[in-house]
């Protein structure tokens, strides 16, 4: 882990900090890893960290693929999940139309939210426009969530808190810290908070400790496109870091897509990886969503070669 990190070659591959769809991440820890990501990231869950696991074993690199494990604070949008209103919804489907995830489902003449897949990214609460989709947020406190994880095998543990609550931040951090003691990440964004606000958090954070990555979440969820415009926040939140000069492993989130390193190198931003989550999942979808997936050698092979494409576009630049 930590050679990856020294070496700025982390390629992070996002299943989504809520996604608890063990078929999907199996797959998508198979394919990403066979590709040359180095870690993946999954939510707090045994048999979520188990289906990452045994994707990647089925690579034969288990021992070059580090996991991260995800745990947000309370009101963060990763640990966040759609309901929808029978009474309010009228089946118009606006919200099937845009879930990524396919966790919109009918379910006698109603539309339901499959949780296990849901990530909270709130496209179907946009989409709607009956007021009939609320967001709630499933948390744990962090030491609870971590606690029976440690003894998982787990390479990193990361840590979402994008919150105006600093207290609440620095509680549930210094708990993270007190029961783990491998590799941190840190990640959030600045939809809450401004910068000075911001910087101060990270500095009492990471307390000097140049071995906490730092995830500069630009603008969570959203790296649907392949523009530089998709992934300008997340290399200028990067920038904001480096200005600060903070010591620490940086790594690109929130909006990356292929143009990410290259964008980041061309700003003079020094990085050590890239995490890509919605853009990365969007590009091998049909292919993991193939039912024939495991059997079909041809699918397999493609969807590998396509996530090996993003891979080689990415760290061309690093």
């Amino acid at each position: 882990m930590k050679k990856i990190l020294n070496e700025r070659k982390c390629l992070k591959l996002v299943c989504g900090a809520g996604n608890e769809d063990i078929k999907e991440v199996e797959k998508l820890a198979y394919v990403f890893s066979s590709a040359g990501f180095n870690m993946i990231d999954v939510c707090a869950k045994k048999d979520v960290i188990d289906a990452a696991k045994n994707g990647i074993l089925k690579t034969g690199k288990y021992n070059e693929t580090a996991i991260c494990v995800s745990i947000g604070l309370c009101d963060d949008i990763h640990v966040s999940k759609a309901v929808i209103n029978g009474v309010k919804c009228t089946l118009c489907g606006n919200c099937v139309k845009v879930c990524a995830q396919n966790a919109i489902y009918n379910e006698d003449e109603k539309f339901a939210v499959d949780e296990r897949k849901c990530i909270g990214c709130l496209k179907c609460l946009q989409a709607c426009n009956r007021g009939s989709i609320v967001i709630e947020h499933k948390y744990k406190q962090p030491y609870a969530m971590l606690l029976p994880l440690i003894s998982e095998g787990i390479d990193c543990v990361e840590f979402h808190c994008s919150s105006e609550n600093e207290e609440m931040i620095l509680e549930g951090w210094n708990k993270i810290k007190s029961i783990y003691n491998g590799v941190l990440s840190i990640c959030l964004d600045r939809s809450k908070i401004g910068d000075e606000k911001i910087i101060s958090i990270l500095k009492q954070m990471i307390d000097n400790n140049e071995d906490i990555i730092i995830q500069a979440d630009g603008n969570p969820m959203t790296g649907g496109e392949d523009d530089y415009k998709s992934t300008l926040q997340t290399v200028a939140f990067a920038e904001l870091i480096q200005r600060n000069n903070l010591p620490n492993f940086l790594i690109l989130s929130g909006g990356t897509n292929s143009k990410s390193s290259k964008l980041a190198k061309e700003c003079s931003v020094n990085i050590s990886g890239v995490a890509l989550g919605s853009y990365a999942r969007k590009l091998v979808k049909d292919y993991i969503d193939s039912a024939d997936f495991w059997t079909n050698e041809l699918i397999q092979k493609t969807a590998i070669q396509t996530a090996e494409n993003l891979a080689e576009n990415i760290k061309a630049y690093f």
